[in-house]
């Protein structure tokens, strides 16, 4: 095959496992593991029922897929902010902001609603629920020092950074989850709010 015929299957490839990958994100985030067929994405994405079995071989390689690359992309970008100039509470306060109008804005909170129903869902997929434990601890490690930074600048709240780094971000998945049922809520939610869980009582 020429250099010229695999760079036409290679860009062929990408647009449909990025047609896949939209497609499924959509049908999990709403419906649910157990709520979505493979028959339900190819629907969604305009591609054959066959196409879609070609790039993917079940349901469960298209699911872990997702989860995976969205829980990469978010510790990636999450990382970014934090690693930029400032004292703590400044990058506590960039990525609070990032959130509110990156993240749980638009079609962006299905990012969060996917993971929503990982976390419920993912016990009836074998190995799956420890696997994705483990890239979530990975995701509240990213905030835990910048949180132990700010309780040493004396303007985080007490206790295990940790814990504090799940309840930061269990808050913005729960907002995103409220969001299903009001849609107007996110005209409400601001980064004082987001920071408000960290911040040390006066």
């Amino acid at each position: 095959m020429s250099p010229r015929g695999q760079e036409q299957n290679e860009q062929m490839r990408t647009e449909a496992t990025e047609k896949i990958f939209m497609a499924a994100l959509k049908m999990f985030a709403m419906y649910g593991y157990h709520g979505t067929s493979m028959k339900q994405i190819a629907r969604q994405s305009g591609l054959s029922y066959g196409l879609v079995y070609h790039y993917f071989p079940s349901k469960e390689a298209v699911f872990r897929h997702i989860v995976d690359t969205s829980l990469d992309n978010s510790i990636q970008a999450t990382r970014m902010i934090l690693e930029k100039p400032g004292d703590a509470w400044e990058k506590i306060a960039d990525l609070s902001s990032f959130l509110v109008k990156e993240t749980l804005n638009g079609d962006s909170f299905l990012y969060f609603l996917l993971i929503l129903h990982a976390m419920v869902q993912g016990k009836s997929i074998p190995g799956f629920l420890a696997h994705l434990t483990g890239k979530i601890e990975a995701y509240y490690q990213v905030l835990s020092p910048v949180i132990a930074q700010a309780q040493q600048d004396g303007v985080a709240l007490p206790g295990d950074p940790y814990v504090l780094a799940a309840a930061y971000f269990s808050f913005v998945q729960g907002l995103a989850l409220l969001q299903i049922q009001d849609s107007g809520i996110e005209q409400h939610i601001t980064p004082n709010l987001l920071m408000n869980v960290l911040r040390a009582s006066k």
